[in-house]
Parts: C-alpha cells; sequence; structure tokens
C-alpha cells in the first residue's frame, strides 16, 4: 500500500479496474520502464495471510506462466512484498462471454463453433502438454480481444495432474460453478481429466446459445444435482432458438453426456465435430448404452 492507503507495485502505474473475482480485483495498468498495458490481479487484503487462498492465488499464476499457448492468457510475474500480493499478466483488450451474453441474451451458433475450436485447441494443449484440466469454465472466464483470438483466464482451481511412477497425485477438493459443473466435479472424483472441461463447455455453449443455463430457476445444490441425476434432462437447443443446427446440438449432447466413460473422449474430437458441424455433416446416432445426456433431443 503507499502512503495514500491504494495497492502500490513496483514498476507499475494502476489505471482502473476492470474486475472483481472472489478473493481479487484485476486493474489495467501500465509497466513504468517499458510503457507496455497490462493486467494486474491483485489478491484482496482480506485473503492475504489465509494459506489455502494464498496457496490457491500461486498456483493460478504459475499455471498461466507455464501454459505458453495463444488461446490462454499468460502471466508474466509474480510479486508478493508481504503486504501486496499479485501477478501481472497479458491485457485482453476485449470482453469476457459473459458480458456479451448480458448484452445480447444470446450468441451466434457460428460464433459458439468459433469459442468451442478455440477452446478445445487451448485446452488440449494444457491437457497433454501439462496434465490441466481448467474445471471453472463458464462465459466469465472464456474471452475475446480486438483481433477477434478467443483467450480463457481465471485458472484459480484447475486441477494438475503429475504422473510419476505410474501414480497420479491430486488435489483433495475440487471446486467449480453450479451452472456448468460436471457430474464427475460433483461427486468429488479425484481423477478427473479432460471430459470434465468438456462438459463444462458444452453447458457454457447451451448457455451462449440460447440464452439460458441447462437446468435455470434452481438453486446451487439441486442445480448440481440436475448435473448428475439420470432423468434431469434439460430441453432441446432448438425449442429455444429454432434456427439453430440439428449439427450443433448433437455435438452438444456428445459432449454433456452425464457418464463421461461415454462422453466425447478428447479435445480433438470435439474439434473435429466442430469442423463437421461447420460443413454440415450429420453424425451418426448414439449409442446411448444407458449413458443419458443432459439434454434431451427432439426429434426431427
Amino acid at each position: 500500500m503507499n502512503e495514500n492507503g491504494e495497492r502500490a507495485v513496483p514498476d507499475i502505474r494502476l489505471i482502473a479496474k476492470v474486475g472483481d473475482g472472489g478473493m481479487a480485483s484485476v486493474w489495467k495498468a501500465q509497466e513504468n520502464s517499458t510503457g507496455r498495458i497490462v493486467a494486474v490481479k491483485i489478491l484482496d487484503r482480506s485473503s492475504y495471510g489465509n494459506v489455502s487462498e494464498m496457496n490457491a492465488f500461486q498456483h493460478e499464476a504459475q499455471i498461466m506462466k507455464e501454459i505458453r499457448h495463444p488461446g490462454v492468457v499468460e502471466a508474466y510475474s509474480y510479486y508478493d512484498d508481504g503486504r501486496d500480493c499479485c501477478f501481472l499478466m497479458e491485457f485482453v483488450d476485449g470482453y469476457n462471454f459473459g458480458e456479451l451474453l448480458r448484452r445480447k441474451q444470446h450468441v451466434r451458433e457460428e460464433d459458439c463453433l468459433l469459442i468451442c475450436e478455440s477452446v478445445a485447441l487451448a485446452l488440449d494443449f494444457a491437457w497433454n502438454d501439462h496434465g490441466i484440466v481448467h474445471c471453472d469454465l463458464k462465459p466469465e472466464n472464456i474471452m475475446i480481444n480486438s483481433q477477434g483470438v478467443v483467450k480463457l483466464t481465471d485458472l484459480g482451481i484447475s486441477h494438475r495432474f503429475q504422473f510419476l511412477d505410474g501414480a497420479q497425485e491430486v488435489p483433495e477438493h475440487v471446486l467449480g460453478t453450479p451452472a456448468y459443473i460436471s457430474p464427475e466435479q460433483v461427486y468429488g472424483d479425484i481423477e478427473l481429466d479432460c471430459r470434465s472441461d468438456i462438459y463444462s463447455l458444452a453447458a457454457t455453449l447451451y448457455h451462449l446459445s440460447t440464452g439460458r443455463v441447462l437446468f435455470p430457476g434452481l438453486d446451487n445444490d439441486n442445480m448440481m444435482r440436475s448435473h448428475c441425476n439420470e432423468e434431469s434432462q434439460a430441453s432441446d437447443p432448438r425449442a429455444y432458438r429454432p434456427q439453430l443446427s440439428e449439427g450443433f446440438c448433437q455435438l452438444l449432447e456428445a459432449m454433456l453426456v452425464k457418464n463421461r466413460d461415454y462422453r466425447v473422449s478428447n479435445w480433438k474430437s470435439v474439434y473435429s465435430m466442430c469442423r463437421d458441424v461447420e460443413n454440415g455433416i450429420r453424425f451418426k446416432p448414439r449409442d446411448d448404452n444407458g449413458a443419458n445426456s443432459s439434454i434431451k433431443m427432439l426429434k426431427c
């Protein structure tokens, strides 16, 4: 803190607050030495000294610094002087899709497919090269810059796998956002993999394309139960947006299978299915094998 009670970071001039989270705020700022515009994520004073929250904050900075991919917001440096804790990252001159959804109520199918392809490429890299599951995909955590590049942010609860002598080391607790959380996250499964993010991305795309979450009008507990309950199904997206293609709805259906053993199993398949939808290629009917999707497709 400086003498005026404002947050102070060496070589950084804070310009304006651009966002608030559960335990941190994000500022647009400028590096005095280079003139570069950056974003600074600053841990709230109420969280400083909380070991679990500080560890999560540092974990997010480290993961974002490691994953050097154009589809993931890059972190530059971490700073902790015993009073203030923050990290510098790439400033995205644009908006997140939660903001767009509030302005426009829904996102066009072609834009949803662009989001799906971009996220698939970024998280394929994160999973296959770093063993990372995002764990909190939602409209607010997907951004687009002024050049039209889709970027992922907020990896604060991301889940890292380390394979040592054939054994998996995983964290004890995994969180998520109730409207988009995968069934296995609700169950507290410690063996999460990329299929969990595939489910959450589809729940996000359902919201973006229809303007409605999968299970609206429920409290958080019942919303999470609905993701797990085989009998709970949301309406076909075309019930709200009739112009959506059958292929797009089939893509969501395949990604939203509640039993992950029957869900789309990898990001390369997700990307390939997106391209098929764009090219008007119809998918073969899915063999359920007793595995239900979170959406009920209309019979056409």
